[in-house]
């Protein structure tokens, strides 16, 4: 047997040992996620956990805001106690909210479910973004890691141009990565996914153009949900003057990509509907 093998699989006992530990001690010291911010991707669930994180009653988690646990398989497999082990201690935590912000959580179906069994009736934020410029700035985003430094981004990078993208979905035609910037945007089928296990009150439903339009109410509206005092007038303003995970793209668009944006406007009308309807309100989109 080769060396190295034999340290895979040394090294693969010793994970396996160090999960089995977590998963028996960590549920006694470790605290557990109050909330959760569920999505969508790119709207502005970067900001949102960075913002709050600055609230005197909020703690972050030991990650830099997401942890991929119900997304991501083997992650899960790796048991509840891995999770934890993402969180502060419970006296370090005290009486403060600490939280898990996966903007993949919304999208996949198995995942209410997951949250369901291993958190109970957690509170959960959603952001919803204009589904058609949500798909714009994923691919802008996944466009862009074609000269990503990392690796590991440069391997998911998509080089379609963005018609080519949604023309080549709405054709149903199948690629590795799940991209999926035209099914993302189906808020209605996500939502009422979450309804099959959760309450209606367990959800707080925001709209992405409230960071740009109505920062204070948004904020104000979060702390009301999660029981928290408000937020000074001037940390609101500092807020304002701050942007996380601001993409660095291209502002012009080219005719293909307003073809393609024209073309995503019209897609979405009976799904937008369907989102109003479920709501019992409309969004300007």
């Amino acid at each position: 047997m080769k060396l190295t093998t034999i340290l895979s699989e040394e090294n693969e006992r010793n994970k396996m040992i160090k999960d089995l530990i977590k998963n028996v001690a960590y549920p006694m010291i470790k605290s557990r996620p109050d909330f959760l911010i569920l999505g969508t991707q790119k709207a502005g669930t970067t900001s949102l956990y960075n913002y709050l994180i600055q609230h005197s009653d909020v703690i972050k988690n030991n990650s830099f805001k997401e942890i991929h646990y119900f997304d991501e398989f083997p992650n899960y497999q790796r048991g509840f106690g891995w999770y934890l082990g993402y969180f502060p201690s419970k006296k370090q935590k005290e009486n403060k909210l600490t939280l898990d912000a996966t903007p993949e959580d919304l999208y996949f179906q198995h995942i209410p479910q997951l949250i369901k069994k291993d958190l109970g009736n957690i509170k959960m934020i959603a952001i919803l973004r204009n589904p058609v410029y949500r798909a714009y700035s994923a691919w802008q985003m996944y466009h862009s890691f074609s000269k990503n430094p990392h690796t590991h981004l440069r391997n998911i990078a998509d080089q379609r141009t963005f018609l080519e993208a949604i023309e080549e979905e709405q054709k149903g035609i199948k690629i590795e990565y799940p991209y999926d910037y035209i099914n993302r945007g189906k808020y209605a089928d996500q939502l009422k996914n979450y309804y099959k296990h959760f309450d209606k009150e367990n959800l707080l439903i925001l709209n992405f153009d409230q960071f740009k339009d109505d920062l204070d109410n948004l904020l104000n509206s979060i702390c009301d949900f999660l029981s928290l005092e408000y937020f000074s007038s001037e940390k609101l303003q500092e807020f304002k003057e701050i942007k996380y995970n601001s993409g660095k793209y291209k502002v012009e668009k080219s005719e293909s990509e307003l073809q393609g944006i024209q073309q995503l406007k019209d897609y979405f009308i009976p799904y937008n509907e369907e989102l109003y309807n479920l709501l019992g309100y409309r969004y300007t989109w």
